[in-house]
């Protein structure tokens, strides 16, 4: 409901964050000289501009009632906002006015109460004169009157204002009102606020704020000539601009990707990413979507969104175009019913394309997030949707200033209603969408969480992360308004379906269930990737007595960037993956910070495990093909060993022995391995079997006709099902 601040001189300086650095842990600062004097734009609520801020949360949006923003439309250069002040509709056209130390507001109000706008507010509170003086010079000055044909200004009064022999003002701050003005007075207060009062209405009304500072007699003047001149001209009604306008970035880019080497059943193609822009863009993208027919939705870090046409198997012919820009770091992408969604770190944003040009014309606030935390860290990640509509994504805990630890938001399918699904969560930077409508989670390694994990979730699930740890004004909880030193953990927490160590996945990514019988013998399957890493791994899945747990293999692939995304495309039913770099302390070596690339089903026949399951004195292993009797039934074959994390404040967990919880590894004792009559699964018989967090199996077998097959198996056991 009120302006930051103005300035000239310079756009942003953005040295220290995202748009220039990997980690970019800053905040844009303005660059140029800070107009004090047009500061102090808010708008009243219930006829005051002193309303309560009791009970209101720290960082999020004030209630729509009273304030309801809607998004923001673009026509060409200009940008038109849209929202709701106590119920009545707004359009707002901001504009600077060349050569002057002044903005011009044009605002389109519809029917509604009386309203109340403090339209400046004078950084020298010294002023002798507060008040409205008339663009006539022979009606005298006065404290308030109409807002017709007057100013409303305040600095150090002189005899006259408009003689060329006055004394000039030190400084001045001052407002006028032109068009519609019909009942509207200025009634500037005792903090020299210029306070403009706007009469409840039954029919829409059209009007100019000039809002000017100055510092000398002449700027008066130029003022007075400014108003003049808008009076005599047409006012744009902002209405007239919220159909789309002429094209900000008609560019589109042309770029070949390139076919990867064949590994089998699968090979990993790229798409590659345009060098160069007018824009200078910086392609890190952070998530992907498809449209039915193919074409591809990419995010970047910087807050574009670039839809890329022209994908098929041989990628010749690939073309990019810039969809919509100035995101708040879009971290998650959905297209529902044609439209994209986009997961940012304020809100979810609706992207509207009104006059089909290929570009955004309106950015609707589908729903704002309940708190925008300072601290760099704290992102918002992913974006799914149920069978139902709903839409979820979630919340940084570490690194926020927000009372609630991190949590999955699940907005309803008309973005008007929201809850807390699920909370506990360090750092989820992605989920995944079972087509039953359940749901996945990662998490990484750090404060609270003893290793990166996928967690299946349940409603008002706890998975483990409890905000204890402070980093003072940045990121203290809600403000420092809670003291994070008393905080009581809970007990325990909801176990996840599988732990990772930290050099198989240092900072996990989102998962993607994969159902097409296009991508070959992986479909049917959930994968995971790995930001840390640059991999991906596929999971199998064991269910009983409401305990769920799981096996992961990582596929035989380095990916060029830390991926952290992956979805199917309809038109060809292959999985692609986006990914960047920046912030990733012991990851893989040599991942870049931009990368699409497509995981391809080749047709040719590959050698897998297909499904582990816990039984109750062993583990069960089955592959797709044939196994040689005599290595599937030696023990040599098989290399096993477990152990346990420590859920604690600290950063991490080191391993320990699940029999004397001391810290290393334990060899896990397969007493004997027999081979079924079809010769496609092995059953690993453990003398002792019970949960552990982290079952590390290698296997080094061999095939019917003696090929090698050597495989490496991560397993958390949360149960072991019982024997008839």
């Amino acid at each position: 409901m009120n302006q930051t601040g103005i300035w000239q001189g310079g756009f942003l300086n953005l040295k220290a964050t995202q748009h220039i650095r990997g980690r970019g842990e800053g905040v844009p600062q303005p660059e140029g000289k800070i107009l004090e004097g047009l500061a102090g734009w808010q708008w009243g609520h219930e006829g005051t501009l002193d309303y309560s801020r009791k009970d209101l949360l720290p960082r999020g949006p004030l209630p729509k009632k009273w304030f309801d923003y809607k998004g923001h439309y673009l026509h060409g250069k200009q940008l038109i906002l849209s929202y709701a002040i106590d119920g009545r509709e707004i359009l707002e056209l901001p504009q600077s006015i060349k050569g002057k130390t002044a903005v011009r507001h044009t605002l389109c109000i519809g029917p509604g109460k009386a309203l109340i706008l403090a339209t400046a507010t004078p950084s020298d509170t010294q002023s002798s004169f507060t008040g409205v003086i008339t663009l006539d010079k022979n009606v005298p000055d006065k404290r308030q009157g109409s807002a017709t044909n007057s100013i409303a200004l305040s600095g150090r009064r002189t005899k006259d204002l408009f003689q060329t022999k006055a004394t000039p003002l030190d400084s001045f701050t001052a407002s006028s009102v032109i068009g519609d003005t019909s009942g509207m007075t200025w009634k500037p207060d005792d903090q020299q606020r210029l306070v403009l009062n706007i009469p409840a209405d039954d029919k829409p009304r059209l009007i100019d704020i000039i809002c000017f500072a100055g510092t000398e007699k002449t700027d008066i003047k130029t003022l007075a000539t400014l108003v003049e001149q808008f009076k005599s001209e047409k006012i744009d009604d902002p209405k007239s601009l919220i159909k789309g306008g002429s094209s900000n970035w008609p560019e589109t880019f042309k770029t070949v990707g390139y076919p990867g080497l064949e590994r089998g059943a699968y090979a990993l193609d790229t798409i590659t990413i345009p060098e160069s822009t007018p824009w200078n863009t910086w392609f890190r993208t952070s998530a992907l979507e498809f449209f039915p027919d193919g074409r591809m939705v990419i995010s970047t870090h910087g807050g574009d969104i670039w839809i890329v046409s022209g994908i098929d198997k041989d990628l010749l012919n690939l073309k990019w175009k810039r969809f919509a820009g100035g995101l708040y770091e879009p971290f998650g992408v959905k297209v529902v019913d044609g439209l994209i969604y986009v997961t940012c770190k304020d809100r979810l944003t609706r992207l509207h394309d009104l006059n089909n040009d290929g570009e955004a014309d309106y950015y609707e606030s589908f729903w704002a997030d309940t708190d925008v935390s300072r601290f760099f860290h704290a992102f918002n990640f992913d974006l799914h949707t149920d069978t139902a509509g709903n839409f979820y994504y979630a919340k940084c805990g570490q690194y926020t200033s927000y009372a609630l630890p991190g949590s999955v938001m699940k907005i309803s399918p008309d973005g008007k209603k929201s809850e807390v699904y699920c909370t506990g969560f360090r750092t989820p930077n992605g989920m995944g969408m079972f087509p039953d409508n359940r749901m996945t989670v990662s998490d990484n390694q750090g404060s609270w969480m003893p290793a990166s994990k996928i967690s299946l979730v349940k409603k008002d699930g706890f998975y483990g992360y409890v905000q204890t740890h402070s980093g003072g004004k940045n990121w203290a909880p809600d403000g420092g308004r809670i003291d994070h030193t008393k905080v009581v953990p809970p007990k325990s927490f909801d176990q996840p379906l599988i732990w990772m160590p930290q050099h198989v996945d240092n900072s996990a990514g989102g998962q993607l269930w994969i159902d097409d019988p296009r991508w070959g013998p992986l479909s049917g399957r959930l994968l995971h990737t790995s930001f840390g890493k640059g991999w991906m791994f596929y999971l199998m899945l064991q269910e009983f007595d409401e305990i769920n747990q799981a096996a992961i293999i990582k596929l035989p692939f380095d990916f060029s960037a830390g991926v952290q995304r992956a979805r199917v495309n309809p038109a060809d039913g292959q999985v692609y993956a986006v990914g960047l770099d920046g912030w990733n302390g012991g990851g893989r070596p040599g991942l870049r910070d931009q990368g699409v690339q497509r995981l391809r089903y080749t047709g040719k026949p590959i050698s897998m495990v297909t499904d582990c399951q816990v039984e109750p004195d062993g583990l069960r292993l089955r592959f797709n093909f044939v196994l040689d009797p005599a290595s599937a039934a030696d023990l040599k074959s098989y290399g096993a060993e477990h152990w346990n994390y420590h859920w604690r404040a600290a950063y991490g967990s080191d391993m320990f022995s699940p029999t004397t919880d001391q810290p290393g590894k334990e060899k896990l004792k397969i007493t004997k391995a027999t081979l079924s009559e079809d010769g496609k699964s092995v059953k690993l018989t453990v003398a002792v079997l019970k949960p552990v967090n982290q079952v590390h199996l290698t296997l080094n077998l061999k095939g019917k006709q003696g090929e090698p097959f050597r495989e490496e198996i991560y397993w958390t056991i949360n149960g072991v099902p019982k024997g008839e």
